[in-house]
């Protein structure tokens, strides 16, 4: 049976120059970066390489990219970090369909005594505007904490007006792991932003992670360890896998132009799936070229996920760290509240530079079989 890859927006393949280059770093840059001989400043150069790489990709300083363990450590860090340690005087602005990576990091906030407004941030701003209109805006510290684009669904959200609407001197956090490769840098990245992004969803390995932050900007660490990243994050870097980062950071141009020949792709997968029944969740909004976020009515979406998986097709309900948990998908639950059966029944079908067009064709016929069997 031929399989068939339909969960870029979880991982992505790792890219053969990748791969060749993560060989090379494991046979020339094996020690420990910090170390001062000759074998550790091998790896060093080859760590401030990748790190050079992030930052161009980025638009950025090099001095202001702080190399993580992920997408995850990077949004925690980027979050958590900005708020500080003392949070009674803070007031947190996010989404309502964040990233569990993100929602935790404000959930955990708002524990700690901070006040977090979940606002549906990819419709109109009116809410916005009136939130930051009242007098505690003028006194408390604020924070932006958003996603650039929806894991889920490919919903964009236009960070550059809603950080315009922010009070003078207020945070913003941007996670843009969803949306690096997928759309322009300008449209989530500016100087005084910090910006998180996650080799996974690159082409690189799932073990290396950055964020941009500028050196101008305190960040109260999330590790205790020695003083890496200029005293950011503690902890040994993986050189291997951030080699990986830079180089699939270095190949964003060739992906971005691969962006409309996907979205035809995503488009005929998505008129397939209507046509068979399906309703799209978040087409209301702006979406990126490579997902389709569709429910089945009637059916659960761990068994439609299942059932494709024997048929040879590879897609997912959700986020992937999320993967294990059977319940309503809170992100299409927020979009669609009025129609429960939706967060019930979505499956995300997101495609990738690999995607070809055999590969829609077969998935379409897979679904076809699957959604077939409960019809008969």
């Amino acid at each position: 049976m031929r399989r068939v890859y339909l969960d870029h927006h979880a991982a992505t393949p790792l890219l053969p120059a990748a791969r060749d280059a993560m060989l090379r770093a494991h046979e020339l840059g094996w020690a420990n970066a910090s170390s001062a001989h000759h074998e550790g400043r091998a790896a060093r150069a080859m760590l401030e390489d990748a790190r050079r790489a992030v930052a161009g990709a980025l638009g950025a300083s090099a001095a202001d990219i702080v190399l993580t363990g992920g997408g995850t450590e990077a949004g925690n860090l980027g979050v958590l970090g900005l708020a500080g340690e003392q949070v009674e005087d803070l007031v947190v602005i996010t989404s309502s369909i964040e990233h569990p990576a993100v929602e935790r990091a404000t959930n955990e906030l708002a524990r700690r005594g901070a006040t977090v407004h979940a606002l549906d941030l990819h419709g109109s701003l009116a809410p916005l505007r009136d939130l930051v209109a009242r007098p505690i805006f003028s006194t408390a510290r604020c924070l932006l904490a958003v996603q650039a684009v929806s894991h889920e669904t490919g919903s964009t959200i236009d960070v550059v007006s809603i950080a315009s609407m922010l009070p003078k001197g207020a945070s913003v956090f941007v996670d843009a792991s969803a949306a690096l490769g997928k759309l322009s840098a300008d449209r989530f990245v500016r100087h005084d932003w910090a910006v998180a992004i996650a080799g996974a969803k690159i082409g690189a390995s799932a073990g290396a992670g950055a964020l941009l932050v500028p050196r101008s900007i305190d960040v109260t660490p999330r590790q205790l360890g020695g003083a890496h990243e200029r005293g950011r994050r503690a902890g040994t870097p993986d050189v291997a896998a951030h080699t990986a980062l830079g180089l699939a950071c270095r190949a964003l141009g060739t992906r971005l132009q691969q962006m409309p020949r996907i979205a035809v792709q995503r488009d005929r997968l998505e008129a397939a799936l209507v046509a068979l029944g399906g309703v799209v969740n978040g087409a209301e909004t702006e979406r990126v070229a490579t997902v389709t976020n569709v429910s089945f009515h009637g059916w659960r979406k761990s068994t439609l996920v299942a059932a494709l998986d024997l048929e040879g097709i590879a897609v997912s309900a959700g986020a992937a760290c999320s993967s294990g948990l059977d319940g309503p998908s809170p992100v299409v639950r927020a979009l669609h509240p009025d129609e429960p059966w939706r967060s019930e029944s979505c499956v995300r079908f997101s495609l990738g530079i690999e995607t070809s067009d055999e590969d829609i064709d077969l998935a379409v016929a897979a679904i076809t079989r699957v959604l077939a069997r409960r019809a008969g």
